[in-house]
């Protein structure tokens, strides 16, 4: 959900960019989206770890 969100911005900062003729509104969408998608990534680690913990699940790796 947190990244449908952060998405729907970059559209809708596309959108304004449009309609002001920007040059560069596609670039700087696709730019934007890309760096919604990296955050999103970077915090699967932290979720899954979260998720873990609330079902009772050890990390059986953590020792190597």
């Amino acid at each position: 959900e947190k990244l449908n969100r952060s998405l729907m911005v970059c559209q809708d900062k596309y959108e304004g960019a449009k309609l002001q003729k920007k040059s560069g509104a596609m670039n700087d969408m696709i730019s934007c989206a890309d760096q919604a998608i990296q955050d999103n990534i970077k915090m699967l680690p932290l979720l899954a770890n979260k998720l873990k913990t609330s079902f009772g699940i050890r990390d059986d790796n953590s020792s190597l």
